[in-house]
Order: C-alpha cells, then structure tokens, then sequence
C-alpha cells in the first residue's frame, strides 16, 4: 500500500474494537482534549511559551536546551539564528512526514485532513507553539502541536544512543554472522518457486517446477554445511536480509521475465538520507514515547525450506550470535497452537513465522566494557514466507501494513474529536 490506496474487501478489518478509541497517554500532545484537562503538563508547556514569548534571550536559551546539555559551553554560544535554524529543520521534517503519511490515504480522506497553510508555513518553534494555544480553531491548535510533537519525536530519535550506534552494532552483528554462519558456505545457487493459493484459501501450494498459472518466485540460495555436537548440519538459506531500522529497506519484488524476485526496496525517500519515519510511526501506532523501548531497531530475517531446516538454523544461530539462554520475547505461530496465535495486535492468525529477540554483546568503542543490544530474528519457512507476497492472503505483507496504518497510526494522528470520522471510507476499491 505504498503508493495505492488498497482494496480494503480482501482484508479482515473487523478488529472488535472501535478504531477511534485511542488512549493518547504515551504522546499527550496529540490528544485533541490536552488543552482542556488542565494537566500540569500543559501548566509547564504554557510557562515555557510565556518565559520566551518576547524575550529573544529567553527563546535562545530554550532552544539551546533542545540540543546540548545545560553545562555545555555550546548551548551559551550558539546564537538564535543558529538555534531556530536547526529548530526549523525538525519542523520541515515532521512535515515531510506527515506529507508522506498523507500518500497513504485515498484521495478524497486526504484531502478533508491536510494540515492547514497557516500550520505548514510556520516553521519557528515560537511561532508554532503559539499558534497551538491562540489559533482561532480547535484544529488549528491541534495541527500545531502535532507538528511541534512530530518534530520533537524526530530529535529525541536522532539523540537516542541506541540510534547513534545503529550502524555499528549491526555491522557487529554480520560480522558474528560472517564468522559462524555464512564461513560454511558450499554453494549458492538459484531456486525457482511456482506457487497458487490453495482451495481453502489459506494454504500455499508450491512447487520447485513453475508451470502454467503459477506465479514464480526467484531466491538466490545459500547452501550451507558446518558440524555440530556430533552431526551434519546441512540446509539452504533461500534469503537472508539484515536491516538497521533507521535505513529500513522493507521486502520487496520486482518482475523480470514474469518471476518476481527478493529485492530491497526504499520507504521515506522524501526524508533525510537517515530515515526516522519507520521508526516514528512505531512509537505512534504502538504508544512508545522512548525509542530505547524499541526492540527491532536491529533485525534480521530468514527463509529456508521447511520447519526442519528452521530448527537446524535456530541450532547455528543460537551458537554464534548470541549467549547461552539468551533468546527472550519469543513468539512461535509455527507451532501447533489451538485456534492459533497472532504475532501482535495488526497481525493475522495466518501468519506464520518464528520470532525472537537475541541479546548481542559487544565492546565499548576502544575496548573496555561490554554491553548488550537486542537484535530482533525472524525466520520463515518457504510455505510460511509466500503467504506474506500472496496479495490475496490474509497474512500478506500488504494487508499486515494496512491494518497497522488503519488501526495504529491514522486515529493517534487524525482524531476523530478533530476530523470526524466520515473523511475515512475503509470501503474504498483499489486503483
């Protein structure tokens, strides 16, 4: 749903609960009631524009606070020009985002819940965080402070340690892979799937013999051997992929000679080089206010054959990247459960994968100490992987993005209080 509205008929929406019904606890500034509940974080917020409402000093000072700490000699040298400027970039990427969220609906809901001209044009932190107390509508105070919150969102991402030492950790974590793992490489080779939707509408049918009607999927598989406690281990890796979630490049296909193959593809393209807007949208949808608290900022993914060759890589796995007893968060909807399991609240019962969180330890830059990171692992089989590219299949990638957009993300940042609810026809057929 990147670019096209989808054909919402095809996806399971009912989720028994009221989409509108949002507890805005975690991001009070995008509650549409905050003015009015008189919190003492609204008490703070209006001293803090009163304190630097006609006072360039005072404004400066609390800019400089924005981004260095109150002993650093940076935060008294910095001018205020110098400050707003750095306030503005923040600014014009949270509309940048919201721009880019704003793709995502059809084109007559977008066109009720584009921001106002008044809110897009202001670009100075004073500026905006008056219009969010004196603007003459109810909306125009929302819109403001939701600009004012996307933008801080945005720099309490940028200065979050686990962020700035992204790349870092995720070339620690293939490196580990590199010497344990993919070091035992025999071959690598293409596989060729042809597959169908079964009858009951759930099942994939496939085969490694595409004929006539199927639709074909490509891999470049990576056969591998290596010993371990007394045997063999040999198994295909038909894809691999490690992604930092700052640079997220999600799966996606591409059509050559009729096959779709396994291919990275760009999400934010109009944001910075060094996207948030995967990460912002998580701690939207899922009430996160720290990204420290998000465990995938690191996260890897695989396929192989079948649950067979998924334990003898979790075997591989768990010898080489990790630390004895070190899995945590798992959640196996391979396994046989009653009436089946869902992987989160925006997943479908048909989504099959294994996940976990494994903690990585790594040095200090320099050596010294050791610390932690999560890295988030997902492996699926061949049968299990194919339902999330089945456009037709509940469990599809499409309709998981759907209903995380519909459900988590569009009530927390259109609220009904603000836009109503009429602007949004989830009926809408496909283009």
């Amino acid at each position: 749903m990147s670019h096209n509205w989808s054909d919402t008929t095809r996806f399971h929406t009912d989720s028994g609960r009221d989409i509108w019904a949002v507890d805005f606890t975690a991001h009070p500034l995008l509650d549409p009631d905050f003015h009015l509940k008189r919190s003492r974080l609204l008490q703070l917020t209006r001293l803090t524009l009163k304190r630097m409402r006609n006072d360039d000093d005072q404004y400066r000072r609390e800019l400089a606070r924005l981004f260095h700490s109150p002993d650093s000699s940076r935060a008294q040298d910095n001018t205020l020009a110098v400050m707003a400027t750095r306030a503005t970039g923040y600014l014009q990427e949270a509309d940048v985002y919201l721009e880019a969220t704003l793709g995502l609906l059809p084109d007559e809901g977008r066109e009720k819940v584009s921001p106002l001209e008044e809110v897009v044009v202001c670009q100075d932190v004073r500026d905006l965080l008056e219009l969010a107390f004196t603007g003459e509508t109810a909306r125009c105070r929302y819109e403001a402070r939701r600009k004012l919150f996307l933008a801080r969102t945005l720099l309490h991402i940028d200065q979050t340690r686990a962020i700035q030492d992204g790349h870092r950790h995720r070339t620690h974590f293939e490196n580990l892979l590199n010497d344990g793992l993919w070091r035992h490489t025999k071959q690598i080779h293409d596989v060729n799937i042809g597959f169908q939707l079964g009858a009951d509408g759930q099942n994939i049918q496939y085969t490694t013999r595409p004929g006539p009607g199927d639709t074909r999927w490509d891999f470049r598989s990576t056969f591998l051997e290596k010993s371990h406690d007394g045997r063999q281990i040999a198994l295909d890796v038909l894809y691999y992929n490690c992604r930092f979630k700052r640079t997220v490049t999600p799966i996606g296909f591409e059509i050559v000679d009729g096959a779709r193959r396994v291919v990275e593809a760009g999400r934010w393209e109009d944001m910075r080089k060094q996207s948030s807007g995967s990460i912002l949208s998580k701690m939207i949808r899922n009430g996160i206010n720290n990204p420290n608290e998000i465990g995938d900022l690191i996260g890897s993914m695989f396929i192989v054959h079948d649950e067979d060759a998924l334990n003898d890589l979790l075997v591989l796995l768990d010898t080489c990247i990790g630390r004895p007893f070190g899995w945590r968060n798992v959640t196996d909807t391979l396994a046989k459960i009653p009436d089946g399991s869902a992987l989160n609240q925006f997943s479908s019962k048909q989504f099959k994968v294994f996940k976990g969180d494994v903690d990585v330890l790594i040095e200090e830059p320099g050596g010294g100490t050791c610390y932690l990171f999560p890295v988030e692992i997902q492996i699926y089989t061949l049968e299990s992987y194919l339902r999330t590219v089945c456009s037709t299949h509940e469990a599809s990638h499409q309709a998981l993005k759907f209903r995380q957009f519909i459900f988590g993300l569009v009530p927390r940042i259109f609220p009904a209080a603000i836009y109503g609810k009429d602007w949004l026809n989830l009926e809408t057929p496909a283009r």
